[in-house]
């Protein structure tokens, strides 16, 4: 399994470097639960911003240009798809609908779920990747289309996101 971390700054009341520290700390407890690729989401000038590697956590310098108010991050155990491969990687972009999602768990029927909900191929062979196109799919992100999402796929699974503001 993977891990799942982050920071929710409400208050503005810490600093870009200190929230590098704190997301450096956090992801290199999280390795734990996967060495093989770590990556952070983020939104700066209302865009989202992705940083991911395929190495441990504790090997990659998370840095901030300005001072995002929530980051969050996953570390990764290959299960599926070459880590090296960096697209395999969490967390996982939606240009289309402007959102970041990270995965911890296994999808058991995410093959099945490409072909009954006509979803186009992609070079990432992940299972989590489902989640991002079933919601695409729907064309919105919203409670609805997350609530489909979650009751569509079938294994164990926790899901984080974070979408870009408008």
């Amino acid at each position: 399994m993977c891990g799942l971390f982050g920071i929710i700054d409400y208050k503005s009341s810490l600093t870009a470097r200190q929230k590098e520290k704190i997301i450096k700390i956090l992801s290199a407890e999280c390795e734990e639960r996967g060495i093989d690729a770590a990556g952070i989401a983020y939104v700066e000038n209302d865009n989202i911003k992705i940083y991911k590697r395929p190495l441990p956590a504790h090997k990659i310098k998370f840095k901030f240009k300005n001072n995002p108010m929530v980051i969050m991050g996953h570390t990764r155990m290959t299960t599926q798809g070459n880590e090296k491969f960096n697209y395999n990687n969490h967390p996982f972009r939606s240009e289309r609908l402007g959102f970041a999602l990270a995965h911890n768990g296994v999808i058991y029927n995410d093959k099945d779920l490409r072909k009954s909900e006509k979803l186009s191929k992609t070079n990432i062979q992940t299972d989590s990747y489902i989640a991002v196109q079933l919601i695409e799919n729907k064309g919105t992100l919203n409670l609805e289309t997350l609530k489909f999402m979650a009751e569509k796929v079938k294994g164990s699974f926790c899901f984080t996101l974070l979408e870009q503001v408008q």
